[in-house]
Parts: C-alpha cells; structure tokens; sequence
C-alpha cells in the first residue's frame, strides 16, 4: 500500500473549513483559503483570534456550554449550530462538529456554511406562518363555501389554463357518472362530452383566459355522447393568483332545459298566432273591400237612385266596413310585428311637418266635439324613421285622447327636439286610467274596461299597436293618468334608428 496522506493534505483539498482550537479559544492552524472564501477573513485577520469573538452574541452561550462539555471530557464530540459573524459583519450559518482526543490536546473543528438551508427554513417558516394566518381568517368562508359547492343543484368546476378540471362540484360529478368528484381532477370536457362541445367549451375558457373578461348566463347546448342534449346558462369568470395573473377559469351552469323548451314551445305558439292571424287577414280584405267598395257605389247612386232611408242604411254599411277593415289592418300590423316580418321604410323628414299632417286629420274629429286641439314644439329637427308607422303613431294617441275626452276639453301635443332624440308627449282632460288599467294598457286584445270600451268604441289594438311601433323604432312609451283627470302618454324615439332592436 501507499502512504498515508497526512492530516494537513486533507486540510488543503476540503471545501468544509477544518481547524484546531487550542484550549484557550484560539485559532491554531485552519485550511485558511476555505475560511477566508466562506467569511471573507484573511489569514492574518484570524491567526490567533478568539473564535467566541466571532460568534453571534445570542448563540455565544450555547456555543461556549457545549464545548465545555468536551472540555471536561463529558463529551468526546458535541454538534451545535449558530452564526459566524462574516467579514461584511453580516452573520453566516455554519454547523460545527467539535472533538478532542485528550485534555491537552486542542480541538478538532470542521464547520459547514448552512447559511441557503437556514434561509430557506426561515422562508418556510415565515410562508406557513402566512399560510396558517390566511386559513384561520378564510376558513369560514371556505366552509360556507364547500357547502354551497356541495349542495347546489348548479353545476360548478374549477379548470387550470389548460382547461383541466381541478375541482368540480358533487353535483356535476354525478351528472359526469363519477363515484367522487376527485376522480375528475386532471380531466377535461373531452373526457365527458362530444367533441364539437367540448372544443366550445374549450374555446370560451381560452377567451376568458385571454381577455380577463368574463362570459356571462351563455345559454348554449350540451352535447352528450348517446344521450339526449341539454340546455345550460353558464357563467365562466377568470381565477387570479395574489399577483392578479390569471391561473384558471371557474364555471357555474345551471340546466335550463325545461325552461328552454317551454320558451321554444311559447316561440312557435306565438308564431303560429301571428300567422294564422295574419293569414286570417288577408283572407278577410278581401271580401271586406268588395263590401265597401260595393257600398260606395250604392251610395253615391252609381247603379240607380236610393231613398234617403237605403242610404242612411248603406252608409251605415261603408262606416261598419271601414271600421272593420281598420281593425283588420291593425291586427295584420301587429302579427307582422310580432313574427318579427314588419319592416321599415327608413327616410329623413321634418319631425313638426309630420305631427302637423296628423294634426289636420284630428282637426275634424276635434270640431265635431268642440275640443282644444293644439301642438307646441321648441324647434323643428329631422328624424330618420318609417314617415308612415310615425305618423301612424301620433294619429293612434291622438285619436285615442280625442275619443275619451269630453266634448269642451283639451288635447295638447308637446314635441321637445333634442340632439339625439326626440321626446313627445299628448296631454288630454279627458276620463282618464284607473293605476290598476295602466299595466295592461299596452297588452293586445285587452280593453281596459267594458263598459267603457261599449261606449266610447275601439279593440284594444291601437295602444298595444303603437307600443309594439314605437319600440320597433328604438323608443319607449310611458302613461300617467288619473280617473276624472285625463291622461299624459309619454314617448322618446332616436333621431337615428339604433341597428338593433328588440321588440
């Protein structure tokens, strides 16, 4: 065999700091290059220093008790702990491993910087401290929290940004068929659903995901492999960490199924209305018009002379046959409303120049009953809508205010233009509404009160037709009223029809 390698050879190739300490405390040979790479002192700056001098003034005691224990011979070796103090007068972490061979003999020392392990314990520490703190403030929440999880009927999930479920709710896991809601950790959509539904689903994860903005009450179409389709409303919002990255998606649905084939049952219900009225009408003008049309020709004595009786009796005939027809165009108009089929003729005309042409109509029926009829503007202005459905409008109100007030009264239209709409109201002194009438006025085929409706005439359409015209161009209308007082109906229409609409 070779020769032995001599102590000190083991002292120049360590990266542990080895070191004799004579029983005094001081140093007595180090592999110094080690000692000055870790704690920055040259040789010189420790060659017979005190070793306690360096210690941590806190953990000097300790460290001083522990190597008396060697000292006494108590102990053969003690390991101990604590902080060096470093050339930058900060402090390092080193691990000591003490020894002596005998009472005379000086110490064996070999120490290891622990400074990044002690760091990262304090770090931890310092974490679960903050970890536990935040539970302790939360954990009522998060029990309120998994209770409602746990009981809803809604189905809730939480996904990553891979859109992996990391958490989903006991009722969507029965929904998915699993015995416990962890079994779906880790899984997606495509694990559950057809592939076109999953890939929407994943679609609308990745845009929440980017956007930062949330999708709110979707209503779409779950697709299940062999089985019957779904509708759900579902909600997905982002997740953010403290930072406010964003590190997922959570999701509610609620199954909306019944709901959405009761709304698809009242849909076709009430296109099917619409149509058969509409039908129903056409079907009916044509007959209705050879009758006043005939009627005219009676009366005016076209096919030979009548007695003053045969044509108050034909007259009669034309008046019913024009009332009728009316009514007949008035329900067309509605159907065509509501089956979505009315379609405007758009221009740009003078607001005042329309109201007034409708104002020269009501003339008559005003003088017949010796009523105020006036109308008040601040200023003309030009307005982009249907010339004919507007005109329709104010001559259905006006009628309406000149039919139920009594002879001797008022019938005020007020036209207020302004820069982006234009706000119009038709004031009358006439019977007035009962608050309970007002909610239903705007209803079709609703007459407010029978008696009332024998006596003064009329459907029921031409209210609930205005409205329905009136938000066909974008606007609203309101009414104030009290009995014996009169009425005010209220309405805005935008000088520029919006692009959309709902009616």
């Amino acid at each position: 065999m070779g020769e032995i390698m001599e102590p000190w050879h083991f002292l120049r190739i360590s990266t542990d700091m080895f070191g004799f300490i004579n029983r005094g405390g001081g140093f007595a040979a180090l592999n110094y290059a080690v000692w000055e790479e870790i704690l920055g002192f040259t040789r010189l700056e420790l060659q017979d220093s005190q070793w306690a001098a360096f210690i941590h003034p806190e953990d000097r005691e300790e460290m001083l008790t522990e190597i008396e224990k060697v000292n006494t011979g108590e102990r053969d070796a003690v390991t101990l702990e604590n902080r060096f103090q470093h050339k930058d007068a900060s402090y390092r972490w080193l691990r000591w491993h003490v020894a002596s061979d005998g009472e005379e003999r000086p110490y064996y020392v070999v120490a290891t910087d622990i400074t990044p392990r002690k760091q990262l314990e304090a770090r931890l520490k310092e974490s679960e401290t903050r970890f536990q703190q935040l539970v302790a403030k939360h954990v009522q929440e998060a029990e309120l929290l998994h209770t409602l999880m746990e009981n809803t009927p809604d189905h809730i999930y939480f996904k990553d940004t891979e859109s992996r479920f990391i958490r989903i709710n006991r009722s969507l896991a029965d929904r998915f068929g699993l015995r416990n809601p962890v079994e779906a950790v880790h899984k997606t959509d495509f694990d559950f659903f057809t592939r076109e539904h999953a890939q929407q689903a994943y679609q609308d994860e990745q845009d929440v995901i980017e956007s930062g903005k949330p999708i709110e009450a979707k209503q779409e179409r779950e697709t299940w492999p062999n089985e019957q389709d779904t509708w759900v409303s579902t909600t997905k919002v982002p997740i953010r960490d403290r930072e406010g990255r964003i590190v997922g998606t959570c999701g509610i649905s609620r199954d909306i199924t019944e709901y959405y084939r009761a709304q698809q049952a009242v849909e076709y219900a009430s296109r099917a209305k619409s149509d058969f009225l509409a039908n129903m009408s056409h079907e009916l003008r044509t007959p209705l018009n050879a009758i006043i049309g005939f009627a005219e020709i009676l009366r005016d004595e076209l096919v030979g002379s009548i007695n003053a009786e045969q044509k108050e009796c034909i007259n009669d005939i034309h008046i019913s046959g024009e009332h009728l027809l009316e009514m007949i165009n008035d329900i067309l108009d509605l159907s065509k409303i509501e089956a979505g089929k009315m379609a405007l003729q758009l221009e740009t005309f003078s607001i005042v120049e329309a109201v007034e042409e409708v104002n020269a109509i009501i003339t008559a029926l005003a003088v017949k009953k010796d009523l105020d009829l006036t109308l008040n503007y601040n200023q003309n202005g030009m307005i982009e809508a249907d010339r004919v459905k507007f005109k329709q409008i104010f001559y259905n109100l006006l009628s309406n205010a000149v039919k139920f007030t009594p002879e001797g009264g008022k019938v005020a239209t007020q036209l207020e233009v302004g820069t982006t709409e234009l706000r119009a109201e038709v004031i009358d002194t006439g019977i007035g509404i009962s608050e309970a009438d007002q909610a239903k006025l705007f209803a079709p085929f609703t007459q407010i009160d029978t008696s009332k409706s024998r006596r003064y005439g009329g459907t029921g359409l031409g209210l609930a037709l205005t409205h329905r015209l009136i938000m066909l161009h974008g606007g609203e209308i309101s009414v104030t009223s009290r009995e014996g007082e009169g009425s005010n109906f209220a309405l805005s229409i935008p000088l520029q029809r919006p692009s959309t609409i709902k009616v």
